[in-house]
């Protein structure tokens, strides 16, 4: 049943990815993580072995990061510029790391088109400002460099 609802969310993102074609890059600090386990409560750098594996294996990846309230937001990563979200993401699972994309909503779900990603320090709220996501809340917002 998991497999099926995880297929049917990549489907629904693989559907979603002409609408972030047109939205306006977003940097997000979080960690990668295989959905299916961070759903069982499992991420970080003790799990970033399997995560890794499970990425490989071409399982959906997630950015966990903190929103603006500071509550944790999930977004379904996929893969820009031809390259498929594992080639991006699966050396980086239990690490922290900037991801910059484009970022669409359907029905609750966050998903970010990856562009880029590259090495970050740990999100603390000193260090963000107010947030993890930048561009995606007009509050907090700032455009990446």
């Amino acid at each position: 049943m998991l497999k099926k609802s995880l297929f049917a969310v990549a489907i629904a993102a693989v559907a979603l990815m002409g609408v972030a074609a047109h939205a306006a890059d977003t940097t997000i600090t979080g960690e990668p993580v295989d959905i299916a386990c961070f759903l069982g409560g499992k991420a970080g750098a003790a799990h970033a072995t399997c995560a890794k594996a499970c990425a490989d294996k071409g399982q959906p990846i997630g950015i966990a990061a903190k929103g603006a309230d500071g509550k944790e937001v999930v977004y379904l990563a996929l893969g820009g510029g031809g390259k498929a979200a594992k080639d991006l993401l699966a050396a980086h699972m239990g690490k922290q790391v900037k991801v910059t994309g484009t970022v669409a909503e359907q029905g609750g779900m966050k998903i970010i088109t990856v562009s880029k990603v590259e090495g970050a320090a740990a999100w603390t709220p000193a260090a963000a400002g107010s947030a993890s996501v930048q561009n995606s809340a007009p509050a907090t917002q700032k455009k990446p460099e």
